[in-house]
């Protein structure tokens, strides 16, 4: 399909001119500006609707971004309910065996709608070979290890869909 050269839409067209001969010739003119002004119309219309597309493209996406974490965000209501629950507990009612117990729950429940978000804990074991992409050195240990390898772990990290969100600090072996 041949594309048309889009002139400026405000371009104005130089009046028709009627002044041609009479006759046969008339007809044919007068069919050519009926296509003409047809086409002109239905270009108008396509650059209009074509414009319309975009703006409700633009809306659309601007709200996908606006409420794109509403998911997340509706499955951690439950946490915040069961931490208010406890915070509304009595002091005095209390021992420090169940207040342990209750953010032990809480605790469990937030890992819980993290792992339904796909989000992994970082949690390098002693001995595991240090990567750059998931965890963060903050600093160097004397140890048995090979350099560099995580010796000890400070600070978990986490990922989302395999992208290191937090990496885990983690204490490194010293080269000798």
């Amino acid at each position: 399909m041949a594309s048309i050269p889009i002139e400026d839409e405000n371009q104005e067209f130089p009046p028709d001119d009627d002044t041609g001969s009479e006759g046969a010739g008339d007809d044919e003119v007068q069919k050519l500006k009926a296509e003409r002004d047809s086409l002109f119309d239905r270009l108008a219309r396509a650059t209009a609707e074509f414009k319309n597309s975009q703006k409700r493209s633009q809306i659309e996406m601007d709200q996908r971004l606006q409420y794109a974490n509403s998911a997340l965000i509706k499955s951690l209501l439950p946490v915040i309910d069961n931490f208010e629950r406890a915070l509304a507990v009595e002091p005095d009612k209390v021992d420090a065996k169940s207040i342990l117990k209750g953010m032990q729950i809480v605790h469990d429940q937030w890992l819980s709608v993290l792992k339904q978000q796909e989000v992994q804990e970082i949690a390098p074991a002693p001995g595991t070979p240090f990567d750059p992409t998931q965890h963060e050195a903050i600093m160097q240990q004397d140890s048995q290890y090979k350099v560099p390898t995580v010796v000890q772990l400070f600070n978990k990290g986490y990922s989302l869909h395999d992208r290191t969100l937090r990496p885990a600090q983690v204490a490194v072996s010293k080269s000798e």
